[in-house]
């Protein structure tokens, strides 16, 4: 490379990084409406496309998101940045990101999701532990669903009371734990005991529809219930969307 073709090259990096800056700069509050004229979900918005933060409501839920942007994630060709989600006692952070290919991208996701949060999914009385989170990833596409997808989570249970058809009940739940995966687009929590037994199987599916699966074993903790069947076998199986009010 010659002396010419060097400063060239040290101009158009210096240019690209000075427009990087300047675009970090724009006001959160600005650009939004740019790309969501009829944004209903974020308030109170505050900073800019660097750093910052705002209130935010879907549906029942309530609570704070702050930001601060993974410049360097432009090199992969998508737009980065490290997100906390607070919601009552609920608390969750890592890396979001959104590629070029239209993919939502989620790493090292960690926190808790608290009881009142899991309130807007089932309207029940649930235990008072929170379902704690571990290091989960995962990519999303609407038209694919979900794929490469890991992680962990683990709920100490508790005494659930809970409304199945006309017919009020509970259920002690003991510890859980749960593997991450994705499978033909659903994103798969497999849930077990503390022995690694078959406890549940729970799937999101790419329109965000919840599927939930309990097997025999699971259902042995209901103190009223007295089915037959064996220890593995899922007898119970709902579906409903992920939050009431939908997303």
């Amino acid at each position: 490379m010659n002396k010419k073709s060097k400063q060239m090259s040290w101009w158009t990096t210096g240019l690209i990084t000075y427009l990087d800056f300047v675009l970090l700069q724009v006001p959160t509050t600005w650009l939004i409406p740019k790309f969501n004229k009829n944004n209903q979900t974020l308030q109170n918005v505050s900073g800019n496309i660097w750093q910052g933060q705002a209130d935010w409501h879907k549906g029942n839920l309530r609570g704070s998101v702050t930001w601060r942007t993974r410049p360097w994630d432009l090199i992969l060709l998508r737009a980065g940045a490290n997100v906390e989600i607070h919601s009552g006692q609920t608390q969750i952070k890592g890396v979001v990101a959104y590629s070029l290919g239209q993919k939502i991208i989620l790493n090292n996701i960690s926190g808790q999701i608290a009881p009142e949060t899991l309130k807007n999914i089932a309207d029940w009385q649930w235990p008072a532990n929170s379902i704690q989170l571990q290091d989960l990833s995962l990519r999303y596409k609407k038209d694919t669903g979900f794929s490469d997808s890991d992680g962990k989570l683990q709920w100490g249970g508790g005494e659930l009371r809970y409304t199945f058809g006309q017919r009020q009940d509970q259920m002690n739940i003991p510890s859980l734990q749960g593997q991450v995966k994705a499978e033909a687009g659903k994103l798969i929590f497999d849930i077990q005991d503390q022995r690694s037994q078959k406890m549940a199987n729970i799937s999101l599916d790419p329109s965000m529809m919840l599927d939930v699966q309990l097997t025999q074993r699971m259902l042995l903790n209901v103190p009223s219930y007295d089915g037959k069947a064996g220890l593995d076998t899922y007898v119970i199986s709902t579906r409903q969307p992920l939050l009431q009010g939908g997303l």
